[in-house]
């Protein structure tokens, strides 16, 4: 199978495995977006706790020449490990939620 094909499915895995999960506040909703032209795929919660608006991103994935750019993630959960355990190569995978100062240290790809 084609890497990238591949690598589309593992991140649709992983963001729909996370969307599945029921958000705390009963008035807001999981939202996934899978943008396979672009190449853009994000985990969003949208609506309403009481009287504030809940619109935020909880994953957001990228790939950018061949490789998975984790652009976002406000979890607990490493999503680095769990591209690793699907078969990604390290070299395969950018942190682009640190700063370029520091991602030579993560290792992980840089860009």
């Amino acid at each position: 199978m084609d890497k990238l094909v591949q690598y589309r499915q593992y991140i649709q895995t992983i963001l729909t495995k996370h969307g599945s999960y029921k958000p705390k506040y009963q008035d807001v909703e999981n939202e996934l977006i899978f943008d396979t032209m672009h190449d853009h795929y994000q985990l969003m919660r949208v609506g309403w706790n009481n009287l504030h608006r809940v619109y935020h991103t909880v994953m957001h994935f990228d790939i950018r020449d061949g490789k998975i750019w984790i652009q976002q993630n406000k979890t607990d959960v490493d999503l680095a490990l769990e591209l690793l355990e699907m078969g990604v190569l390290k070299e395969d995978i950018v942190l682009g939620l640190q700063p370029p100062y520091k991602r030579p240290y993560t290792g992980y790809s840089v860009a």
